[in-house]
């Protein structure tokens, strides 16, 4: 039975408000994405380029393609608090995770550890279902939110791995890379492409891991890529790129071009069945003749950026475990 009263804090604290920590549904969506104006407001020079519809989200969430956790103020019945969420097949490692596209809480409800307790469900929900890691975005000047994600054990894998994020739009690149995945690749060069094991997203989510190789001297490009689905953008491609270069082989090698990654980034579009509006991409930044090719390809580094210094981090093994673990206040409810 859930109590609707303020529970009253220890040592004479001032009271907390009941919450409510629930999966949302299609309906939630509306109030959510009015909220998402309020979080873009907060991060400096954050915009929403081009807001989805309601019914595009709505579509998008009863296909499984986009998820929603919810707190909801028990006083009132008005959500204060979420996390927008989706299954990504961008790891280094097998097994699938969570990526986070948004996490608000309302001003009035911060510093009651909503946050931290709407991560912690979502924890639990991907290390009980089999997920690998939790990512998400974060600009380093928000303190707070910095802060909170290195309490809950997160890696920044800007610090940890030196892994930068790109981003390639507007729609003119977008479309170039398009067209130049329908070009033939040279001679010498082969692309491998395997699904992903879609289990756990019951299918849903198209992945493809993918090589692309100089029969010349064994060079690849590989990584992973898969679609992912944003509040404000609708579909993105989401993809990581690594550059394998055997200590024997030639340089320079005829992999490394610009026109050859375009063709790999528009291919692997293709072979997802989609044209994104966008391309989200993480890479290491030591690999110096890849990060010069990504940026001379029209890919920006978020890094540094003039409207936001955007990193990665991420939370895997025995720390997703561990924020599984982490109990919630005694006044939030999950009934997840």
């Amino acid at each position: 039975k859930m109590s609707v009263a303020m529970v009253t804090g220890s040592c004479g604290q001032p009271a907390q408000p009941a919450l409510l920590i629930r999966q949302g549904a299609p309906e939630d969506l509306l109030e959510a994405a009015e909220l998402e104006e309020e979080l873009a407001a907060c991060h400096d020079g954050m915009q929403l380029y081009s807001r989805c519809s309601a019914v595009e989200h709505r579509l998008m969430m009863l296909a499984g393609l986009l998820r929603l956790l919810v707190a909801v103020a028990m006083a009132t019945g008005r959500i204060v608090g979420f996390v927008l969420y989706t299954v990504s097949h961008v790891s280094q490692q097998d097994l699938p995770g969570l990526y986070v596209q948004s996490l608000f809480v309302d001003g009035a409800y911060r510093r009651h550890r909503v946050g931290q307790s709407l991560l912690a469900t979502l924890g639990r929900l991907a290390a009980s279902s089999g997920f690998g890691h939790l990512k998400l975005l974060v600009q380093r000047s928000n303190a707070p939110a910095v802060n909170c994600y290195r309490r809950l054990g997160f890696e920044f894998l800007s610090d940890t791995e030196n892994i930068g994020f790109f981003e390639l739009w507007p729609a003119k690149f977008v479309n170039s890379m398009l067209r130049a995945g329908r070009r033939p690749l040279p001679a010498g060069l082969s692309l491998e492409l395997r699904d992903c094991d879609g289990r756990l997203s019951g299918g849903l989510e198209a992945g493809r891991r993918f090589a692309l190789t100089c029969a010349a001297c064994d060079c690849r490009l590989q990584g992973t890529a898969a679609l992912t689905y944003c509040m404000w953008d609708g579909c993105i491609m989401l993809a990581d790129l690594r550059l394998v270069r055997p200590a024997c082989a030639q340089r320079p090698c005829q992999l490394l071009s610009v026109a050859n990654l375009k063709r790999l980034l528009g291919r692997l579009a293709l072979s997802l069945a989609a044209s994104p509006r966008r391309l989200w991409l993480e890479a290491p930044r030591q690999q110096t003749e890849l990060h010069r090719m990504l940026l001379h390809t029209g890919l920006e580094d978020l890094d540094g950026r003039h409207d936001g210094d955007w990193v990665v981090c991420a939370l895997r093994g025995a720390q997703l475990c561990g924020l599984a673990e982490r109990q919630v206040d005694s006044n939030i409810l999950v009934a997840v």
